[in-house]
């Protein structure tokens, strides 16, 4: 006789027999990488992503297959296995197939919201400039001023316009013309004439008004000299003022950008940027740095602590102010420690006494303070204005920066890692077109053009470097940017082996540049910069994988979806 622990009694049997199915159940559903007990509904994703390479940023998981989005948070990051465990009913699914993602782009030097006017950039010739203008004008007759901006040094022989280039053109009104960098503006004799600027007007402070053999001025104001003739200029609607946001926000997202960092704030663009907000429009997050006034009142400064404690993030934040030390070099303002060729040092526009207190001040109140730099002695005196403030205020950790750092001494490279200053550089400044071959390298001379745009030694020191586009200045592109920072060629491939190539990086630095980095610059890498759990949702999918492919292939790839927060903010056609 069987014992009783051998043999299963009817009602064992029917009870096994009806397990067998739900073991299969089990089985087939492990095997699809599901779970069999569905998780609780905070660990059911909303969205996921499978199915592809996921470059995080995160140095604890570098790469992955998957991510699961919750809200506007990551929910999940690793395998597919991994993920679907967090995929329920209602969970939206796509599949990757293979395709790169990185986390969201991260613009940390911009001017965001320009509003449309004649556009000069990648103009070529004084020919093509000038059709440019004539036919915006004629476009715009009703218009009681022409303006414009992008036109590049190298375009003009000498490397400076004449007014009667301009007035060729637009002779029945004002007409003001900014360079791409900014520094300086080119005017008709009718925008000359508005700001009573002759043979005898005295050069303002910081400022140079460029005059001709015969001591009559040329139409080219350099510098805070720019100011007499554009402050004239009849500020935009808000009406224009909000398209223009809308049209650069569609454009940042097509480019994968999720972030920005405003260099620059008017007071009568924030109501703008607020209305989009609520409308639910503002699908890039801004973190905005303030004018750096010497001296500032208390009334002011209480203004500035106001904008702050109100705009703490994550889509609109203050924390930061902006100076500028010194100019540019195109137009031989930026200040040098040894003459240009040909000349001159550049311009300063604070003494070192004024520039340490002011930098002190704003230091001790807990504001990030941002430093345009590019000479090596604009740099310098940056540096020291840093390293002055933390002594005398016993600070750390502000992450005070230097933007653009375009020609830095040797020796001072070193010490932005030992001060724990930002290296805020932008990418697109190796870009060797003809303004950089033929005007900028031929002011800085061969020894000094050498240590230009110094990417590589930067990252070398160990200081944290975030790339930037400075657009309007350049494009706002990242995959752009990304390519001249590995290549140092223009994407016709020229010169051959690059401008400078000592100074090439690699891909994947480009890239924490533009992410990682970039939110390290504005105190926000604990919330976004890389992909893991609970970071904000903030991320691109491109077409290939970036990091893989030959440094002629980036420029090939294309932006396929930008998700903020969550929410898709761009699609390309067809994905």
């Amino acid at each position: 006789m069987a014992s009783p622990d051998s043999t299963p009694s009817a009602a064992n049997t029917m009870a096994a027999d009806m397990r067998w199915p739900r073991t299969i159940a089990v089985l087939l559903l492990a095997a699809a990488g599901v779970a069999a007990t569905p998780p609780p509904a905070a660990e059911i994703a909303d969205r996921a992503l499978l199915g592809g390479r996921i470059w995080t940023g995160d140095p604890a998981r570098a790469y992955a297959q998957a991510l699961a989005i919750k809200g506007d948070r990551i929910l999940a990051v690793g395998t597919d296995a991994e993920v679907r465990r967090h995929v329920g009913t209602g969970t939206s699914v796509l599949d990757l197939r293979g395709r790169f993602v990185a986390p969201g782009f991260n613009d940390a030097h911009l001017h965001f919201l320009v509003v449309p006017t004649v556009d000069l950039a990648d103009a070529a010739s004084v020919e093509e400039i000038q059709a440019r203008i004539r036919a915006y004008a004629t476009a715009h007759h009703d218009q009681p001023w022409v303006t414009g901006r992008g036109w590049m040094y190298g375009a003009f022989p000498g490397g400076l316009p004449d007014r009667r280039q301009l007035d060729g053109v637009v002779a029945d009104r004002p007409a003001a013309m900014t360079s791409y960098d900014g520094h300086t503006a080119w005017v008709n004799s009718r925008a000359l004439a508005a700001a009573g600027i002759t043979r005898d007007t005295p050069d303002p402070a910081h400022g140079v008004i460029v005059h001709d053999d015969r001591g009559e001025p040329t139409g080219v104001l350099k510098e805070a000299a720019a100011r007499l003739v554009t402050g004239k200029v009849p500020p935009p609607s808000e009406a224009a003022r909000l398209e223009a946001l809308r049209k650069r926000l569609a454009e940042a997202a097509s480019y994968g950008l999720t972030s920005a960092q405003n260099a620059t704030f008017a007071p009568a663009d924030l109501p703008v940027y607020e209305r989009v907000a609520a409308e639910g429009g503002l699908i890039v997050r801004f973190y905005f740095a303030l004018p750096m006034a010497k001296d500032i009142d208390a009334e002011d400064l209480a203004r500035y602590r106001s904008l702050r404690e109100k705009f703490a993030g994550p889509l609109i934040k203050f924390g930061a102010v902006k100076g500028f030390v010194d100019g540019v070099v195109e137009s031989k303002t930026a200040a040098m420690l040894e003459p240009y060729v040909g000349g001159g040092t550049g311009e300063l526009n604070w003494t070192k006494e004024d520039l340490d207190r002011t930098v002190a001040l704003y230091d001790r109140e807990g504001f990030q303070v941002f430093l345009h730099a590019i000479g090596d002695r604009a740099i310098r005196m940056a540096l020291d204005a840093y390293e002055q403030a933390a002594r005398v205020n016993g600070t750390s950790g502000r992450r005070h920066r230097v933007e653009h750092i375009e020609v830095p001494a040797a020796s001072d490279i070193a010490r932005f890692a030992r001060l724990g200053v930002i290296a805020s550089t932008q990418a697109m400044f190796a870009n060797p077109d003809a303004n950089t071959l033929d005007v900028y390298a031929a002011n800085l001379g061969p020894d000094r053009v050498s240590r230009a745009m110094a990417f590589r030694s930067i990252d070398a020191s160990g200081a944290v470097q975030a790339f930037g586009s400075d657009s309007p200045v350049y494009t706002m592109e990242v995959l752009r940017g990304i390519f001249c920072a590995v290549t140092r060629t223009t994407p016709e491939g020229t010169p051959p082996g690059g401008w400078q190539p000592h100074e090439r990086i690699g891909a994947e630095a480009a890239l924490r540049h533009f992410t990682r980095d970039a939110a390290y610059a504005s105190f926000e890498e604990g919330r976004k910069g890389t992909l893991a759990a609970g970071m904000l949702a903030d991320l691109v999918v491109l077409s290939g994988d970036i990091l893989a492919v030959p440094p002629d292939e980036i420029l090939k790839t294309r932006v396929l979806l930008t998700v903020m927060g969550g929410g898709d903010t761009y699609r390309a056609a067809g994905f």
